[in-house]
């Protein structure tokens, strides 16, 4: 047998290999139907390879449309709610105004001027004797005498105590200081207040801060907590009450992470910062609901 390049899988060689031998054998059939195989191995490998980019085509397709979804449904429970406050706004009665306080003012008692009697103390001058026409009181007569003594003749209480007291009741009234008026809260605002970077940063930092309670985990108790609070002019939380509650625990939680929160955007009508309420409701789920 000349040497020459043979090449091992084809029919040649095979032939080859079983000339002398029995054709009948297993061997000789599976060598005869090897190419079969690797012909349907290259394809399969090649059906399965794009079996695989088209999943991971439409993976990538599906995690698109989630993403698109969730911006959707985020956009539409914002919409709800303020859809729901706005509701609110209308359901909720006007205010009535305050009765104004009545004030009772004090009658003045008006104290009759007490006025002490006194007698004029006789002055010395020198005159004539025919021109005296008062009597002098010499010091002994003077001290034994209660009478008080004044430049003029005045009628009046003889009390000098009690004319004191009375003197010591005259109290001059101070007008009391007005109370200073507390700056209106407004329900609906031009601009409403915004935690900052807005709602989806406001779910992040609350996921990221609420201590789910254990009594509550071990209870399987969950439910949507409503917190009502006012976002002051410079964007702090004040006032704030549960609007809705679940359970306790939960509620407490929930006004816990409520007044922890960072300052927000304040709400402002015709550009200036005021006074606002918000609902914030904040969601309590197990993870193996």
């Amino acid at each position: 047998m000349s040497k020459r390049n043979v090449d091992l899988t084809s029919k040649e060689w095979r032939d080859l290999v079983f000339a002398d031998k029995n054709k009948e054998f297993g061997a000789y059939q599976m060598r005869k139907e090897s190419d079969k195989r690797h012909n349907l191995a290259a394809l399969f490998t090649l059906i399965g390879l794009i079996v695989v980019f088209f999943l991971i085509l439409a993976y990538s397709k599906y995690s698109d449309y989630k993403a698109e979804q969730d911006a959707i449904a985020l956009q539409e429970q914002r919409e709800k709610m303020a859809a729901a406050e706005l509701l609110q706004q209308e359901d909720e009665p006007e205010p009535e105004p305050e009765p104004e306080e009545q004030k009772f003012e004090q009658p003045e008692i008006e104290i009759p001027e007490e006025v002490l009697a006194t007698v004029q103390v006789t002055q010395i001058a020198i005159v004539d004797a025919d021109k005296v026409k008062n009597e002098v009181m010499d010091m002994e007569t003077q001290k034994e005498d209660n009478t008080a003594r004044g430049v003029v003749n005045q009628e009046g209480s003889d009390d000098a105590d009690k004319f004191k007291a009375v003197q010591e009741q005259v109290v001059v009234k101070e007008p009391e200081p007005e109370k200073p008026k507390e700056e209106e809260i407004f329900v609906a605002v031009e601009q409403m207040a915004e935690f900052p970077g807005g709602q989806a940063a406001l779910m992040k930092w609350l996921s990221s801060n609420i201590r789910y309670p254990e009594a509550a985990q071990q209870n399987d108790i969950q439910g949507r907590v409503i917190v009502k609070f006012v976002v002051e002019k410079d964007g702090s939380i004040g006032q704030a009450t549960i609007l809705k509650g679940v359970d306790k625990d939960l509620d407490r939680e929930a006004l816990r992470v409520v007044k922890k929160m960072p300052k927000w955007q304040p709400g402002k009508n015709n550009g200036v910062a005021v006074r606002s309420y918000f609902n914030l409701p904040v969601t309590f789920k197990l993870q193996n609901s």
